[in-house]
């Protein structure tokens, strides 16, 4: 049975906004499950790594799937924190 276009009203139903599809839960729980049975080569991996700077941007690139993201709800759109200086190591 079809429903009509005027049955959805904005804010009755339907998804949370943010709400994660069954798809991107499976998806997500699938990464930390194979993540999880690499951390010990990661960890090795890390280890080996002596320049400073390669250390960091290793670890770096690693956190972005660890930590989550910060999205920006109040400013509508203006940046709040101003540029950062490129960090140098060495």
């Amino acid at each position: 049975m079809a429903r009509s276009s005027g049955t959805w009203k904005k804010g009755q139903g339907g998804k949370p906004k943010g709400a994660l599809n069954r798809t991107t839960k499976d998806a997500q729980r699938l990464f930390i499950e194979i993540m999880d049975g690499q951390m010990d080569r990661v960890k090795e991996a890390l280890a080996n790594i002596e320049d400073d700077e390669k250390y960091i941007n290793a670890l770096s690139k690693l956190l972005q799937y660890y930590l989550p993201r910060k999205t920006d709800v109040t400013s509508d759109g203006e940046r709040l924190i101003p540029n950062l200086p490129d960090i140098t190591i060495g």
